[in-house]
């Protein structure tokens, strides 16, 4: 007991010389070391379009509205600890569910693909296929009671308590909102809350045709990427494109739609680390020299212990520590692959994902995934964002489609000289608007895509 209070009185000493030398210097950040933000810090943030903070709490559940050059609390009465812990167990089985019903049919299929012609086999893939089938339901069934629920409790008072009612009028541009959930709400898809089963209309009961959403793992993180200077479209910036095919694994088709997409765009500004030249060693080292990376490949998150989420390279992984342990100034990732913004449960308030991993290094705007995502709507979204983002307004809007077979051209003859990320959100809010519009009804292929930063 002596020996933790020891270190307890050691550990406020050291604090407070943090402190003492941070008012010295003149040096805010330090001054303030470990101490709640300020109500006037906060309400900084809402310069650029509403932060919200939810905080889920054992006491009561409230939403910290930042907008405006204010701060105000909105109660959730709908809305406690436990059945936030509820929602996100349901949500995380049936995910569970259909991603092992996918992996079993991929087993299925590769042995019967072999050569195996047993009756098992046959028993097998068409058991898989049926389990596959049933899991995808179930995932459904539960992805449109939760939206409705994250709508009916948390998403629709806010949105109406700040104002964002409808769509814009004209040709005005939706506005833009940050979400910061706590605890276990960080599992769960807020930015796709709502009841997607009815008409628009003039007054739609979903976030997505309200609000264009971004999230922050603090409200300091998100003042300190937007206190980084971006690059915008000026200089001669390149592009990395990781698709490094991990043995073992199954070979996604969405690689050669989004080499395409991206040799299309960028042309000889596009590096390319493909198949065995995909190295831990040479991502790394590649990052420090590029602006913007997409990643192609597979990726997956540990619940338990989450610093062990890993993007699957050629020779080896590159985990959370990874790739926190760096230091960049990128304007964008893009992670199309699994489980990249998924957290831990024993850590839920903790941002330990490869998404925030990589914003806290250095990339501005990062882009990932809450669950495991299909091939093809990874690929959709891949060509709808980039075409999106150079500005392509005859092509976006018409690439949000099941046809991997049919990339961009590699070849094409005009790449796009200057690429500007600072609207990485709006152009994947307009990504994956078109696949919910192309795929009605299935929640699962548009949930996952999300945007952090600035």
């Amino acid at each position: 007991m002596d020996r933790r209070i020891a270190l307890s009185r050691e550990w406020d000493g050291l604090v407070a010389s943090v402190r003492e030398l941070g008012r010295a210097r003149g040096i805010p950040e330090l001054a303030g070391f470990l101490q709640p933000p300020k109500a006037a810090l906060l309400a900084e943030a809402g310069g650029e379009g509403a932060v919200v903070v939810v905080n889920i709490s054992r006491s009561r559940c409230d939403a910290l509205l930042i907008a405006d050059g204010r701060v105000r609390s909105l109660p959730l009465p709908g809305v406690t600890a436990d059945g936030v812990e509820t929602r996100a167990v349901a949500y995380l089985v049936a995910l569970s569910t259909l991603e092992q019903a996918g992996w079993e049919l991929q087993a299925a299929l590769a042995e019967f693909e072999a050569g195996g012609r047993s009756p098992e086999v046959f028993f097998r893939v068409s058991g898989a296929r049926a389990a596959l089938s049933a899991a995808r339901t179930g995932a459904e069934e539960e992805l449109a009671v939760l939206t409705a629920w994250l709508w009916d409790e948390i998403c629709g008072p806010v949105l109406d308590a700040l104002g964002h009612t409808g769509e814009p009028v004209g040709a005005a541009p939706l506005p833009r909102l940050w979400w910061c959930p706590t605890g276990l709400l960080n599992l769960l898809p807020l930015h796709a809350a709502g009841h997607h089963g009815e008409p628009v209309g003039d007054r739609p009961r979903t976030v997505l045709d309200r609000v264009v959403s971004s999230y922050t793992p603090t409200v300091r993180a998100l003042l300190a990427a937007r206190s980084r200077p971006g690059h915008g479209g000026g200089g001669a910036g390149r592009m990395l494109f990781v698709a490094p095919e991990p043995a073992g694994l199954p070979v996604l088709e969405s690689i050669a739609d989004d080499r395409a997409a991206l040799a299309g765009r960028f042309g000889e500004r596009l590096t390319r680390l493909e198949g065995p030249d995909a190295t831990a060693t040479a991502v790394l080292t590649a990052l420090r020299d590029h602006r913007w990376v997409h990643f192609s490949t597979h990726a997956g998150q540990d619940l338990d212990d989450p610093g062990l989420g890993a993007i699957a390279l050629r020779d080896a992984a590159l985990t959370v520590h990874d790739l926190a342990a760096g230091s960049y100034d990128g304007e964008l990732a893009f992670l199309s692959a699994c489980q990249t913004a998924v957290g831990g449960i024993d850590l839920a308030n903790e941002a330990i994902t490869l998404c925030a991993a990589l914003h806290v290094a250095g990339f501005r705007h990062v882009i990932g995934t809450l669950w495991s995502v299909q091939d093809r709507a990874a690929a959709a979204v891949t060509r709808e964002f980039y075409a999106a983002a150079a500005g392509d307004a005859e092509e976006a809007g018409n690439t949000a489609t099941d046809a991997v077979s049919a990339p961009v051209p590699v070849s094409a003859p005009d790449p796009v000289p200057d690429f500007d990320a600072s609207a990485a959100a709006r152009c994947l809010h307009r990504a994956v608007r078109a696949l919910r519009e192309h795929r009605p009804g299935q929640l699962t292929a548009w949930v996952p895509f999300i945007h952090i930063g600035p």
